[in-house]
């Protein structure tokens, strides 16, 4: 029969049905947990066409990326310790106090310290860890904190040092002063950050702790990133040496021509830039002689750059029902036909695959088995050109060595 209206019970009521609908929460949880372990051994995701469990439980679950976050760790304490099933049905563990108390858990202590965090929040968790695996505190000392009174119209208030604003259109930016320190606050000038009082604030009340790159409009990015001496120098450097170019310093100049460069500079490597200057490199012919199988063949630049174009500079990889990867992370020119087996160094035969693909296509053509034993470096005696179908590493060092292509 149907579950009586909410409305329709009394306090003590509601009270127990709650309790009872977390309890059963909790256990299809676990359930999920333990389905999704099964799931991950078997890279069932990367069958799927996703480069990642994160990213398989974001897209194809519908997971925000915090829960899904939550459950892969949590997932990973209880493949560890499988015992912390009961503790997670029964709530004396949460997914974030699990996780938590991964680092300290052994084999011959976990038990005394589920029960220790039974039942606590994530921050006497926390505190219960540090106990058990204290870290150095903080070193004494004085450092330069922005000032509390009103800035000028002109100037916004300063931000905490080592932090800059940058839009993503490279104007509007704060100018690095030659002769500030690392920590002297930088500021940002102009109507950029009056359009930005969010990270402003943000930066008055906490130094911040992690890269940020949040919108400020539909083409305004506000960059905020913590940077040592030494980055600063170089950043200092780069603006005497752009001076004719960058005459006023402008910081978001500076980084665009600084991207643009490291782009020209690995994106040729990879072939996902065109040279400057037209070289005759051909790439091996068809009707050539095939190499010796599991021999080594030099993939062109022209190649690559060919590949890379054809794909979109995303994975090709496909799953079964059609749905392709298309991640841009780690990319790796995979052969379709791995060298071992004879294939060719050619544009027909060659793919972007990002390295979770890469490194799947090798354990369809060679075997898991196989290619775990080479993950693991057991499989030493091996010849060379024996194992491995993929191009840029898909399966580590070891793999390539073991005969990757």
């Amino acid at each position: 029969m149907p579950d009586a209206a909410p409305a329709s019970l009394d306090t003590v009521a509601l009270l127990h049905r709650l309790a009872e609908l977390a309890g059963h929460e909790r256990h299809t949880q676990v359930e999920f947990l333990l389905h999704l372990d099964v799931f991950d051994q078997r890279r069932a995701w990367a069958e799927a066409g996703y480069p990642s469990l994160w990213e398989w439980c974001v897209r194809a679950l519908h997971l925000s990326e915090g829960a899904a976050g939550r459950r892969i760790a949590a997932m990973r304490v209880l493949r560890r310790f499988p015992g912390l099933a009961e503790p997670l049905r029964d709530g004396r563990l949460s997914l974030s106090t699990a996780a938590v108390l991964s680092p300290v858990l052994t084999e011959g202590n976990w038990e005394e310290l589920v029960g220790r965090a039974a039942y606590k929040t994530k921050v006497e968790t926390e505190q219960l860890v540090a106990s058990l695996q204290p870290r150095p505190a903080p070193r004494e000392g004085l450092r330069r904190l922005p000032r509390p009174e009103k800035a000028p119209a002109t100037l916004a208030k300063p931000i905490e040092a080592g932090c800059v604003e940058v839009d993503g259109a490279g104007e509007r930016a704060p100018a690095l002063r030659p002769e500030a320190t690392s920590v002297e606050p930088l500021t940002l000038e102009g109507s950029a950050a009056q359009a930005c009082p969010r990270e402003l604030h943000a930066a008055q009340s906490a130094p911040a702790r992690r890269a940020t790159l949040e919108p400020v409009d539909a083409d305004t990015y506000s960059l905020r990133v913590t940077v040592d001496a030494e980055l600063k120098k170089d950043l200092d450097q780069l603006k005497s040496l752009l001076a004719h170019k960058v005459r006023n310093g402008d910081l978001g100049a500076l980084l665009r021509e600084a991207v643009k460069c490291a782009l020209e500079k690995h994106g040729k490597r990879r072939g996902a830039v065109e040279p400057s200057r037209k070289r005759n490199i051909t790439a091996p012919a068809e009707n050539a002689p095939p190499p010796t199988p599991g021999e080594r063949e030099p993939i062109p630049a022209a190649v690559r750059r060919e590949v890379w174009k054809r794909d979109g500079g995303r994975c090709a990889w496909c799953s079964p029902d059609g749905r392709r990867c298309g991640s841009t992370w780690m990319l790796e020119l995979d052969h379709i036909e791995p060298v071992a087996l004879g294939g060719r160094s050619t544009v027909d035969n060659l793919r972007l695959c990002c390295r979770s693909h890469n490194s799947l296509h090798a354990e369809h053509v060679f075997g898991r088995e196989r290619m775990d034993r080479f993950r693991k470096g057991a499989d030493r005696s091996a010849p060379p050109t024996a194992a491995s179908g993929s191009t840029s590493g898909a399966c580590g060092t070891r793999a390539q060595a073991a005969g990757s292509t």
